[in-house]
């Protein structure tokens, strides 16, 4: 199961916003396979299919290809702002970042 956290929810609201994509689903999708584990990306979708599973916290909609169930299992989506830059990171409960800069709606390249 996805989760996020409460400025990581803001932050997507914000861009929803800005990109005029209030009522989008924020999509996870698997960039690739690292050495640290699976690079994950996000981008907003409009609507949903029968392959997703859908999570839902603090307002947002989070969707994802079933296929990615194990992948995805304890996976949160923060947001992070620093002296280094800010962006979207997902993170495995217990161990840190889930593989590389993980979301992609920040300012490290993303797609959102």
């Amino acid at each position: 199961m996805v989760k996020i956290t409460e400025p990581a929810a803001q932050k997507v609201k914000e861009i929803q916003k800005a990109k005029n994509t209030e009522n989008a689903f924020l999509r996870i999708h698997l960039l690739n396979e690292g050495c640290s584990g699976p690079n994950f990306g996000m981008t907003f979708e409009e609507s949903i299919t029968e392959d997703d599973m859908l999570y839902e916290e603090y307002g947002i909609s989070i969707i994802a290809d079933i296929g990615l169930a194990t992948a995805l299992e304890g996976v949160i989506i923060d947001y992070n702002e620093s002296d280094n830059g800010n962006g979207f990171i997902m993170l495995r409960e217990g161990i840190g970042h889930g593989g590389g800069c993980g979301g992609c709606c920040g300012n490290c390249g993303g797609s959102c």
